[in-house]
């Protein structure tokens, strides 16, 4: 497995201090050069206290390379360490990084990811650690790594030795810090050496950013430093939703691969890590390729999936395998979202992303339905976990089957459970910063199991929508068909056949035998209807006197129903059910478009009076009725339930 990829004129590796919350970065900063120099190697020799050398050092603020003198002011077993002529380090300070670097990081790295070059391009088996002032003026860089410099080739500048560089204004800001970017840069320094100078490829090259990261912040931890990598994945918990596999150099970057590859050795055991430095293959294939190679039945992506979930429930729940780590907590920070439910929102989802959405509590214990609609072809996948705020039971893991083209689905949770998260992630193109937008929605137990991804329980229509689907009156529209992803379409007008059909089965009068079948009432409305109209149902209102169609013995099965006729079926299937409206008796004007002399002056009234509708606001306040305008499916519905209240009173 290769290094991190640099581009020219940087040096390989730098370390990165966010301003203000006291702690490090690391961030990837590149060399370029042009001349190659051949140099004599320097020989294995214990220096004396003091004695000094010039190195050449970039000035991060010129962005020019100079040269700068720096005295050896402690040596051990593994490591020698430079101070800029100068410039102070307590001797403390030095103390601890020296004594941190032999006994500690030395040990710890090697055995993990493999020994440096050693004795290496100087002939001395120990590493030089130079601190300098980098002149930083954004003063966010704390240590590098300069890949040159081991390079038998390397080029004008090189200080052909192994070496790693600490910004001296980093010590003084933090001056317990340096064992913490002694070994995040001496990682990058022994992968440098083992994925590309060791790669027997032609063609060898450095590794992704993101899992180079991943294995510096790894190898933090591995040495005993814990301090900057608990800061940069509380980072990441904090706002989960950005690339794993595109590199941003962000402090929730640092974490999220971090987090990633303990991941990875804890699953895999021990090795891993080792085999996955080895591996001459790199990113995604070199990762696959690894878990083949030792026997694994995981893949990157089945490690992916399970990562998001652990990020979800480590920390907030008993371990659940395989969703846990060994003694690191996670706890990404869902979205909480607000509303009665069925709750119904929009989200988007970054390639190698994830939200994590936090629906409302619920009191009733019922079974949990969530339901996702994405765009056709995006590579999502989603889990509803299912889990009780008590703490009291285990939570429950429920995966989505999103299917293409129509990437949604619907899953049902475990009743018992009084809280629901829904995790929705991407696997689409590493690297890749696409995003795809979804549609979700979570509901208790909806009614006939139908759960409309364009109403929710905030809407207006949505009491009189569910009475409708529990009575069967109403069953929406399935886009696409097969999807199980269904919409009510609120908004769209409802035709004269399809109000037919309603009318019979809200007022039970229904028959399961098929009406005059051989002289049809209306010559429009056929058996043979290519559209699929219910020719029984209009017929059966028809011999009721629910319909009575238009002159010409035609009944426009197609045309949508205007609020005018929608009430006049509404009485009439009331007195047809045998619990008529109580008539209208009055004069008053009530709505400003429905005069004493509107031909349906009567029946309007009389459904206004038995509550069957409310009309709509004008200009000044002032209700009208809209009598001649199509009549809209949330309306219809409306009406309807308020009809079936009407005669369940009765």
């Amino acid at each position: 497995m290769t290094a991190m990829s640099v581009a020219p004129t940087t040096p390989r590796s730098r370390q990165v201090r966010a301003r203000g919350i006291n702690i490090f970065l690391i961030a990837v900063l590149l060399l370029g050069c042009v001349l190659f120099v051949a140099t004599p190697g320097r020989a294995s020799a214990q220096l004396p206290t003091g004695a000094g050398e010039v190195f050449w050092t970039l000035d991060w603020g010129a962005g020019v390379y100079k040269q700068t003198s720096a005295s050896v002011l402690w040596e051990g077993e593994h490591a020698v360490i430079y101070v800029s002529d100068g410039d102070w380090v307590s001797p403390f300070v030095l103390e601890q990084l020296g004594t941190a670097f032999d006994s500690t990081i030395y040990p710890a790295l090697t055995e993990a990811y493999g020994s440096e070059p050693n004795p290496g391009i100087d002939g001395d088996p120990r590493v030089n650690i130079l601190i300098y002032n980098f002149n930083d003026p954004r003063d966010d860089v704390d240590g590098s790594f300069n890949f040159r410099d081991i390079d038998p080739e390397g080029a004008t500048y090189t200080n052909r030795r192994e070496i790693i560089y600490i910004n001296l204004q980093a010590l003084l800001a933090e001056p317990m810090s340096g064992p913490t970017l002694a070994a995040h840069e001496f990682t990058h320094l022994i992968l440098y050496y083992r994925g590309v100078m060791l790669d027997p490829s032609p063609d060898a090259a450095d590794e992704s950013t993101w899992i180079t990261e991943g294995f510096t912040t790894y190898g933090e931890h591995l040495a005993g430093f814990d301090d900057r990598v608990a800061a940069q994945v509380r980072a990441f918990a904090r706002g989960p939703n950005f690339s794993l596999t595109h590199w941003q150099g962000l402090i929730a970057n640092y974490g999220a691969s971090y987090s990633f590859m303990r991941y990875m050795a804890e699953r895999e055991g021990p090795g891993f890590i080792r085999a996955l430095v080895e591996q001459p293959l790199d990113g995604v294939t070199g990762i696959d390729t690894t878990l083949a190679v030792r026997g694994s039945t995981n893949t990157f992506a089945s490690l992916f999936d399970d990562w998001i979930l652990a990020g979800l429930l480590d920390g907030r729940s008993p371990q659940l395998l395989p969703y846990c780590f060994d003694g690191f907590d996670v706890a990404v920070e869902p979205v909480p979202l607000t509303g009665p439910l069925p709750l119904i929102a929009s989200a988007k989802v970054v390639d190698y992303g994830a939200v994590y959405l936090d629906f409302p509590a619920t009191s009733s214990l019922g079974a949990f339905q969530a339901v996702i609609d994405g765009e056709a072809g995006a590579p999502l996948q989603a889990a509803l976990v299912s889990w009780d705020s008590s703490g009291a039971s285990v939570p429950v893991v429920t995966r989505f089957d999103l299917a293409n083209p129509a990437v949604g689905g619907t899953v049902t949770g475990p009743a018992g459970y009084d809280r629901h998260t829904l995790a929705v992630w991407a696997r689409g193109i590493i690297g890749s910063t696409d995003s795809y937008e979804f549609v979700f929605s979570g509901a208790v137990n909806p009614p006939a199991d139908t759960q409309f991804l364009d109403m929710g329980g905030g809407d207006p229509f949505y009491q009189y929508v569910g009475v409708l689907l529990d009575r069967g009156v109403i069953s929406g529209k399935e886009i696409p068909s097969g999807s199980k992803l269904w919409f009510f379409m609120g908004k769209d007008n409802v035709l004269r056949a399809q109000f037919a059909k309603m009318i019979m089965q809200a007022t039970g009068l229904h028959t399961p035998d098929v009406d005059n079948v051989g002289v049809p009432t209306f010559s429009d409305v056929t058996t043979f209807d290519a559209n699929g109209y219910p020719y029984d149902f209009v017929e059966e209102a028809a011999a009721l006197g629910i319909v009575n169609g238009y002159s010409g013995g035609i009944f426009k099965p197609y045309d949508p129903i205007t609020r005018a006729q929608l009430v006049l079926m509404i009485t009439r299937g009331a007195t047809a059910a045998g619990k008529p409206l109580p008539e209208y008796t009055g004069s008053a004007k009530v709505f400003s478009d429905v005069p004493l002399s509107h031909p349906y002056y009567r029946q309007i009234m009389t459904a206004y009076q038995a509550g069957i509708l409310s009309g709509k606001t004008g200009p000044g306040g002032r209700p009208y009725f809209d009598p001649n305008s199509p009549a809209s499916r949330n309306h219809v519905a409306k009406m309807t339930a308020n009809l079936i209240a009407h005669l369940d009173a009765q």
